[in-house]
């Protein structure tokens, strides 16, 4: 669902800022004042080409920026997530156009492709009228549609669970028989890494330690000159630190019984004759002769050498070369195993097909009768809007695939985890004319009403879209346009529609209203969108009845029917 939608400098408009709510909502307004304007928006958000055209005269750049409530849209949360989203229950998709030519998508204020975005826009909001971003228009939909309305989630949960089955085991198949050549470098090569590996020894912290006992040999000299120094000067010799500290404590823990500041000050005294103490003892071991081992820096070199060329090959830490060994040892093992031959992964691969096979018959039987029951429904709302002519069929077929091990009557025949049947939606607009595909069955008007009709038999399926109606009262009027209302209302009542619309009679059955306006501000068009409470309602309604010129009886019916909607 849209909870705000703000557009800045696209065409006409300067700015527009909408807060959307749940339910019914119509938006009017006289011929030329922009409302497509508003629809052309939503379709910008979902992916639709944009040329320096759409940017208002003298700006830079035109955006188009909406808030999405995302309840019911759990399935998008890991494309979201990939695309670099961090929120929960909201997302806002933005869309910004060039002066000069290019557009840029973002999703949650990341930038992000417009591939990205339109698969995102289009699972949250259908369009229906001249735009042909509608989820119905899109034969790959129609399967999952037809397997909700049937409603057998465990048949399917059945069959995605031995079509993966089946794929593991032609996997396995797969990499058993593998070109023998390609098989015997990668062993090769698995090999070499792992003796590379396994001749350096690598411990965690070798390099720490190597390098500080590097430094200590390449420094001996120094360094036993610099402890007899200290040692010298802190204990050892004639006039020494710690014996000079020694005696002025001597005389400060006397003078302490005297003194109370003095007193107070004699325990951090202590203190630093006893860290003294340690650092002699410190100075002491650094000093301390060592066996002399004439080629340990050489070998230290060289270990140091060897690590740090494996570092640079498979790094960038001891803990990574480490991983990388037990991953080269287990992709080793699995390629030397020989646990599973040919003849057992074919007898496991015929026995998945096999079952493959029996689930997605029961699966098709059972589409069969759901999809006679859904062209049923849909012919019905279908003759409720006007549309009696029309006839709604739902067509399921099967591809032939020479390399599938799952048959159908003796047949190899293309399956995936919903099994082997693949649905459209089909339309006759009017009779005589053959059933085509729905994208080109109808006219524009019709097409919005026949996704209407739709929409209702399958409202639980889609809920939480946020359908868009334009061009929905194309041709119709009287007693159809309220039909018409009184359908898109049960249908908002499950979710949020919008409705672009030149009808009185749906415009008062609305939950909420928007009017929008042209008018010249500083000397250009600009287009204005008021949000109506119920006697801006009535008033709207009254020019939508009579044009211009409303009169008291005009404003009375108009009252009349938005009381009687609401």
């Amino acid at each position: 669902m849209i909870r705000y939608l703000r557009i800045l400098n696209l065409a006409v408009i300067r700015e527009v800022s909408l807060d959307l709510s749940p339910g019914f909502t119509v938006i009017t307004g006289e011929t030329g004042a922009g409302k497509s304007i508003l629809v052309d928006s939503l379709a910008l958000l979902m992916g639709e080409r944009a040329g320096p055209d759409l940017v208002r005269s003298g700006e830079s750049s035109a955006s188009v920026e909406a808030a999405f409530d995302l309840k019911g849209h759990e399935h998008l949360l890991p494309v979201l997530k990939e695309a670099g989203w961090e929120g929960e229950n909201e997302i806002v998709l933005r869309r910004e156009i060039l002066a000069e030519g290019r557009s840029r998508a973002f999703m949650g204020g990341k930038i992000v492709s417009l591939a990205d975005l339109r698969k995102v826009g289009e699972s949250l909001v259908d369009l229906h009228g001249q735009h042909e971003h509608q989820r119905l228009l899109r034969s790959s939909e129609h399967l999952p549609l037809l397997d909700v309305f049937c409603s057998d989630p465990e048949a399917l949960k059945k069959m995605r669970e031995r079509w993966q089955g089946l794929r593991v085991a032609q996997r396995q198949l797969e990499s058993l028989t593998q070109d023998h050549r390609e098989r015997e470098r990668n062993l090769d090569i698995l090999r070499f890494q792992l003796e590379e590996m396994q001749r350096a020894g690598v411990r965690k912290g070798d390099l720490e330690s190597l390098r500080s006992e590097r430094n200590r040999l390449r420094n001996r000299e120094r360094i036993l000159e610099l402890a007899r120094s200290g040692l010298e000067a802190l204990y050892e010799g004639e006039i020494s630190a710690l014996g000079s500290l020694e005696t002025a404590l001597i005389c400060v823990r006397e003078l302490a019984r005297y003194d109370p500041e003095v007193e107070g000050v004699l325990p951090r005294a202590e203190e630093a004759k006893l860290a003294l103490q340690e650092l002699s003892e410190a100075i002491r071991r650094a000093g301390r002769e060592e066996e002399d081992h004439p080629g340990r820096l050489d070998e230290i070199e060289n270990r140091l050498a060897l690590l740090e060329s494996l570092l640079r090959k498979y790094g960038p830490d001891e803990e990574a070369l480490l991983a990388f060994q037990r991953s080269r040892e287990a992709e080793l093992e699995l390629l030397s195993s020989s646990e599973l031959s040919e003849e057992t992964l074919e007898k496991r691969i015929r026995d998945e097909a096999q079952a493959c096979a029996s689930l997605a018959a029961a699966l098709s039987r059972g589409r069969g009768k759901g999809a006679r029951a859904l062209e049923s429904a849909v012919v019905k709302e279908l003759g409720q809007l006007s549309l009696a002519g029309a006839d709604f069929r739902v067509e399921l077929e099967v591809e032939e695939d020479p390399a599938s091990p799952i048959l159908r009557e003796g047949v190899p025949v293309a399956c995936d985890t919903s099994g082997w049947d693949r649905a459209q939606f089909l339309l006759r607009a009017n009779p005589g004319e053959p059933h085509r595909p729905l994208s080109r069955a109808a006219s524009g008007g019709e097409i919005s009403r026949i996704m209407l009709a739709i929409h209702l038999v399958l409202q639980g399926v889609t809920e939480g879209t946020t359908r868009v109606f334009d061009e929905v009262d194309s041709g119709i009027g009287g007693g159809v346009a309220q039909a018409v209302g009184e359908k898109l209302r049960t249908l908002g009542r499950r979710g949020q529609v919008l409705c672009v619309t030149h009808l009185p009679q749906i415009a008062s059955l609305a939950d909420h209203h928007f009017s929008v306006a042209k008018r010249v501000r500083g000397g250009r068009a600009e287009v204005f969108v008021e949000s109506l409470d119920q006697e801006g309602a009535v008033r709207e309604v009254a020019r939508m009845l009579s044009g211009a010129r409303v009169s008291e009886l005009t404003l009375r019916h108009a009252a009349e029917m938005v009381e009687r909607g609401r």
